[in-house]
């Protein structure tokens, strides 16, 4: 069984009633054990949102709105979680790597046509969700841009939307930073 399917099946596992800490030791234990990375674990946690979303049965999955509200519930519920296994903006990239495979899944079909994988990638850096960073945004890009990933995700990386969005971080990154600078110069 691949890394990420273990570390999905373990984020499923993990009672909702007990604390996100126990299971974010259980995730940190596997990951010793077995040589894995926090990007590992954060791809199988998204996994793990994603096969909870899809396996929603309230849920309408041919309404983006809907879907995109579940997963922002999930990723606000999973928050303390992902901060724990974020130390570095690079193991944020697993997180998106998981989005990547998450909108592969048949049931959200939808998202990978429809412009939906960067809907969830705003849904998830948005300033409420705080799991994903423009650092680690424009790590995933490089990674991207030099050819890394299998043939789907390069595809989903280089439709215009995606462009479009990584673009305008990377603009709201540069206006934070010369803002900050003006700020320290007073």
């Amino acid at each position: 069984m691949p890394l990420s399917q273990e570390l999905k099946n373990l984020c499923l596992e993990h009672d909702e009633k007990a604390s996100l800490k126990n299971l974010a030791i259980e995730l940190n234990s596997f990951k010793f054990s077995q040589n894995a990375t926090y990007e590992d674990v954060n791809c199988g946690a998204v996994l793990a949102v994603g096969e909870r979303v899809a396996g929603s049965e309230e849920l309408d999955l041919t309404s983006t709105g809907a879907v995109l509200g579940a997963f922002k519930k999930e990723f606000t519920g999973w928050n303390e979680l992902f901060k724990k296994c974020c130390p570095r903006n690079s193991d944020q990239v697993g997180i998106i790597y998981g989005i990547e495979r998450v909108v592969n899944i048949a049931k959200f079909e939808d998202f990978r046509k429809a412009k939906g994988f960067r809907l969830l990638l705003q849904t998830i850096h948005s300033d409420e969700n705080e799991v994903l960073t423009d650092e680690a945004l424009g790590i995933w890009k490089e990674k991207r841009s030099s050819g890394e990933g299998g043939e789907v995700a390069l595809e989903m990386f280089k439709d215009k939307a995606i462009q479009d969005f990584l673009e305008w971080v990377e603009q709201s990154e540069e206006e934070d930073s010369s803002s900050s600078e003006e700020e320290d110069s007073d």
